[in-house]
């Protein structure tokens, strides 16, 4: 498995990026089912866009997922070492310093920008960690992928009750948990909160860590650069720590590079009661 993900992203990362970019350029991504959600999102979320701005930043958003992709084909079949060489920056690095070096547990929250991969190796790089991760459908990518984040001492867990157990032992104990916050969750495991001023079904699992143990809480995210690089961006929470405010820290950083985020992902699919489901033709 190693051999296929590495053959996928055979190029140097950033010039496999900057091939991709010139070939989606051209590419008529209009058509497809991504490209329509993504739009969709951004309607929502950026109404003071022109139309042209929008349906620009829904091809480059497109585009940049893709980019996401040979990042994480090339993260899952290269050491940490390799990945720690291609993160240009690293912004607010003294959050997870500190917090390490305090060795009293803390919680990490991530959004989807760009590769998580490579986000969550760089950090796997500098301290163990326990997480969360939703299997892949392809069985032996699923094992090839949990043996991969679990080098170093770190573990995961699937997206489940008994998941979400494992993370509450692991704080408890001063570990590091790590988990992405922007995706939907299952039914009674979330809430309804503002996400760019909608209402979005949103997990409780990150707020409810930080306010039930009094760890502490910071956001990570990777960001494109001008030049192609990566860099890493880490922010603090607010002092309080609600499901409105994670939405809002998590909006704040994904307004840095709209186009870095994954707006494909059908993150109002479950709307409050009376709402139309914006994806539904």
């Amino acid at each position: 498995m190693r051999l296929i993900l590495f053959l996928f992203s055979i190029l140097p990362l950033k010039l496999g990026k900057a091939l991709i970019r010139q070939t989606m350029r051209i590419f008529p991504i209009t058509f497809l089912d991504s490209y329509k959600t993504t739009l969709i999102n951004i309607n929502i979320c950026f109404k003071h866009l022109s139309v042209a701005e929008k349906e620009l930043l829904a091809r480059n958003s497109l585009i940049e997922s893709i980019c996401g992709l040979y990042e994480t084909f090339y993260a899952l079949s290269r050491s940490t070492k390799t990945i720690s060489k291609n993160i240009k920056r690293i912004d607010n690095k003294y959050l997870l310093a500190s917090n390490t070096r305090a060795n009293n547990g803390l919680i990490i929250s991530g959004i989807h920008n760009r590769s998580v991969d490579v986000a969550l190796q760089w950090v796997n790089g500098q301290a163990p960690t326990v997480g969360l991760y939703k299997p892949p459908k392809i069985k032996l990518l699923d094992v090839y992928v949990k043996k991969h984040r679990e080098q170093n001492n770190n573990k995961v867990f699937t997206t489940s009750f008994k998941g979400v157990k494992e993370l509450f032992k692991a704080i408890n104990k001063n570990e590091i948990v790590i988990m992405a916050s922007d995706q939907v969750p299952k039914d009674g495991m979330g809430e309804y909160a503002k996400f760019f001023n909608r209402e979005a079904y949103t997990t409780t699992l990150i707020t409810s860590l930080a306010n039930k143990t009094g760890k502490p809480l910071i956001y990570i995210a990777l960001l494109g650069t001008k030049d192609n690089e990566i860099k890493i961006v880490f922010k603090d929470a607010p002092e309080i720590k609600t499901v409105e405010s994670m939405n809002s820290t998590m909006a704040e950083i994904i307004k840095i590079n709209p186009q870095d985020y994954s707006w494909e992902y059908k993150r109002f699919k479950k709307p409050p009661k009376g709402i139309e489901n914006p994806y539904r033709n």
